[in-house]
């Protein structure tokens, strides 16, 4: 495998993608776009780090022929216990000052990517600056992801989990994804950076491009994800102290809070800036769905 850095010197930044048994899951052809879309990006202020989970199937040497004259990139293989503790295991390998996650079956939106982002880093140092998300279909058509505002925190993902440069000791001081959570611990993670106040910017250009495969995403599961955060992060607050989770799995599939917790949000002195903008946001969309009583969920 390659050598963390030409130089020597860390990199601003390291991309992380975890992968698993991608042979037998037929995936070879698209983890190999991954390498060569990262080649691409011919940015040597930059590191690319797969963190497997001890693949058992031959991946592991099917990843370290395809990285053999691949600079900057790593392969750490070792037992994982799901995809995101295997992205806090490739975060405490960064040697970079910024991490970005890469699924194995995505790709980054432009060659320049990476330096566009250095470039940006370097001058403003934002504790995370965050992008859109360029959809590809099977067709070939595309269609960018445009509803990105930190607002909207208390109703779903404000922008893709690999659409955001996050400063890595900013991921450190939250503790990671919680991997409680199997499939919003992305989501969990974001809503306790905005909490947090950390300093965000935005990048007028996309970032990640993913690949609409025709999968259908388990809108069920997620919902049930999403209530198990919510429930965690709004637990203190009176009017919570009856909601179940099949309470919460119902404002994640109508998309948005009930205003007696959105009052409770605005009322309490301790409640950060951030979620503060974020709860009248999410109050004057509560009004109005309230109304549209034609509207269906």
């Amino acid at each position: 495998m390659s050598a963390p850095s030409e130089t020597g010197d860390a990199p601003l930044i390291s991309v992380i993608t975890a992968t698993w048994n991608l042979l037998s899951q037929g995936r070879e052809d698209t983890f190999r776009c991954v390498i060569d879309c990262m080649a691409r990006q011919n940015c040597d202020r930059a590191e690319h780090i797969i963190q497997d989970g001890a693949s058992t199937d031959g991946t592991v040497e099917f990843i370290q022929g395809l990285i053999a004259d691949a600079p900057r990139t790593r392969l750490i293989s070792a037992p994982d216990q799901g995809l995101y503790d295997a992205m806090n295991r490739g975060v405490e390998a960064a040697r970079g000052e910024y991490v970005l996650f890469l699924n194995s079956d995505d790709s980054l939106a432009a060659d320049d990517v990476l330096n566009r982002a250095v470039e940006r880093l370097t001058a403003t140092r934002p504790d995370y600056l965050f992008g859109s998300t360029l959809h590809r279909s099977g067709d070939g058509s595309e269609r960018m992801e445009k509803r990105m505002s930190v607002k909207a925190i208390l109703q779903r993902m404000p922008f893709c989990h690999n659409s955001v440069f996050l400063r890595r000791e900013v991921f450190q001081e939250l503790g990671g994804h919680d991997t409680q959570f199997r499939i919003a611990a992305d989501y969990d993670l974001m809503l306790r950076l905005v909490a947090g106040g950390y300093h965000g910017e935005r990048m007028d250009e996309p970032i990640s491009l993913f690949w609409d495969r025709g999968e259908t995403s388990d809108q069920e599961a997620t919902g049930q994800d999403y209530a198990r955060v919510w429930k965690k992060h709004f637990a203190r607050y009176p009017s919570a102290q009856n909601l179940s989770l099949e309470d919460y799995a119902e404002f994640y599939r109508r998309g948005h809070m009930p205003i007696r917790l959105i009052r409770d949000v605005l009322a309490d002195p301790a409640t950060p800036a951030s979620i503060r903008a974020a709860a009248k946001h999410s109050l004057l969309k509560s009004v109005r769905r309230a109304v549209q009583f034609w509207r269906s969920y």
